[in-house]
């Protein structure tokens, strides 16, 4: 099965320091058409995403929940459907492997879902993103902002914004 996994915050949604509130997502520009694209061509779509503020103490896990079924609601009524999303809550010195670069999210897509890693795609913002869909042979796309600037070459793509992987899929066809 083709896949795209993405991260979250600073991926499809606009990162706010902890986001706590379901009513405080707000979707990247072309996150929503992209998606769409995407679930129009065949791709299963997944969400693995680090949220730490779970252990940090920032915010429970039911809202965690929460801010996820209103993230998927607002898909859905667009007609997007999130295969799932799956999230690491451990603090990053716990050492687990839940939490990107950690694989375990990634495995269980590929035993659960028969996910082909050579047809999917892994697009993130953040070095363990990258290191994640490379690491299983998936293409990797890196969404640039100041913060990241140092591994844009890390990514077999590096663009501005969503509205750009239609373009990819579509010189890869070509």
């Amino acid at each position: 099965m083709k896949a795209f996994l993405f991260d979250r915050d600073g991926t499809l949604i606009i990162n706010k320091h902890y986001l706590s509130s379901p009513t405080g997502i707000r979707f990247l520009p072309c996150a929503i058409d992209t998606l769409k694209y995407l679930f129009s061509n065949g791709y299963k779509l997944f969400i693995i995403t680090n949220q730490s503020g779970v252990k940090r103490g920032h915010y429970s896990k039911s809202r965690i929940d929460e801010i996820h079924r209103e993230l998927m609601m607002r898909l859905q009524i667009e007609k997007v459907y999130i295969s799932g999303i799956f999230y690491c809550e451990h603090h990053p010195n716990e050492r687990c492997n839940c939490r990107k670069p950690g694989d375990y999210f990634l495995k269980l897509l590929i035993r659960k879902y028969d996910l082909d890693p050579s047809v999917s795609y892994f697009v993130g913002d953040r070095r363990e993103d990258i290191e994640l869909g490379k690491k299983w042979g998936l293409k990797t796309i890196l969404i640039k902002n100041p913060l990241n600037v140092e591994i844009v070459n890390l990514a077999e793509y590096a663009i501005d914004s969503l509205c750009e992987i239609p373009e990819i899929l579509n010189e890869k066809s070509s």
